[in-house]
């Protein structure tokens, strides 16, 4: 009798998953991008919001809220429900913060659950063409014939990007200024305009203006040279031998938020990035899409915050540059 009633349990909690399954969105979903629009995250997430909504028949609005190198939009999903109508798009920046404010107003580990990584993408050192120069070992002689006076652009301080050139100016030992910009946006708008002469982002926003000529791409901050662009060396070959750092985007929901809605998230994300023609995008864009699992995300997510605690020490950058 017991095994009777065991099973009949089982059989109940599994239609009442299938249920919630089945029902889940029966409204608007928000995704929270902590950045301004026309960024690497910007894009990729609206590119899978459209998608979403086309699979799960409701709308999933893209809300940027920047500021504070992401922690202002970070905070808001942390604050929100977790019902499953809040989630938020992850990047290492969030990951720094954790170590780089004293007090960013959230704690990944305690106030958001991982749906998964959706993709990685090396770095691209950019310079504005005006500068002169082709390779890194011309912006080290520059840099070292004029100490102080190159300018420097970020897409935000303590964002991946900015701590990747503090670690670059270390290794090299050169001396330059840091611009920090509200996104990468603007950023790269600054750099086109002349405003600032170097920069370091993500592929998925560089790329497209190295192809039209309006940047020159210096290096790759993998190890390994991207196939997107196998033409473009990277940092290690360039003259600073071991340098190997990547940007990376994921999904997370506000803690509370069901297994079962997190798990239809990532099952449904997963199939949309492994449809060939958004594969297909997201490689020409320079970003590897990835397999989207909560579990592995989780693990991941640990490893990030050692791997980004040692650049923060090794570079010495601050969060008021």
């Amino acid at each position: 009798m017991r095994k009777i009633l065991n099973c009949f349990s089982a059989l109940m909690l599994a239609l009442c998953m299938s249920s919630a399954w089945s029902a889940y969105p029966e409204r608007s979903v928000r995704i929270v991008v902590p950045f301004p629009p026309g960024g690497p995250t910007d894009i990729q997430a609206r590119i899978i919001a459209q998608k979403l909504g086309e699979r799960l028949g409701q709308t999933f609005v893209v809300e940027n809220k920047p500021g504070a190198g992401g922690n202002i939009g970070t905070r808001a999903a942390a604050q929100a429900e977790g019902d499953g109508y809040t989630v938020l798009l992850m990047t290492p920046a969030q990951v720094i913060n954790m170590r780089f404010y004293a007090n960013p107003g959230y704690d990944l580990r305690q106030d958001f659950v991982p749906i998964g990584l959706i993709s990685t993408a090396p770095a691209l050192l950019l310079a504005n063409p005006k500068l002169g120069v082709k390779t890194v070992a011309d912006i080290v002689a520059l840099a070292k014939q004029k100490p102080g006076t190159l300018v420097y652009a970020s897409a935000g301080a303590g964002l991946s990007t900015h701590l990747m050139m503090e670690l670059l100016k270390k290794t090299a030992g050169i001396d330059m200024v840091h611009a920090p910009y509200r996104g990468s946006a603007p950023a790269l708008a600054g750099l086109i305009a002349g405003d600032t002469s170097l920069l370091i982002d993500s592929m998925v926003s560089g790329l497209p203006q190295v192809k039209t000529g309006a940047l020159t791409a210096i290096a790759v901050t993998s190890a390994a040279r991207s196939p997107i662009a196998p033409n473009i060396p990277t940092l290690s070959e360039s003259g600073l031998p071991g340098f190997d750092a990547i940007t990376w985007y994921g999904f997370m929901a506000p803690a509370k938020t069901s297994p079962e809605i997190v798990s239809r998230l990532a099952v449904e994300i997963n199939q949309i990035l492994q449809a060939p023609d958004i594969h297909k995008r997201f490689l020409e864009m320079g970003s590897e899409p990835a397999v989207v699992n909560p579990e592995s995300f989780g693990k991941f997510l640990a490893s990030e915050e050692k791997r980004w605690l040692a650049i923060v020490v090794e570079s010495g950058a601050k969060v008021n540059e």
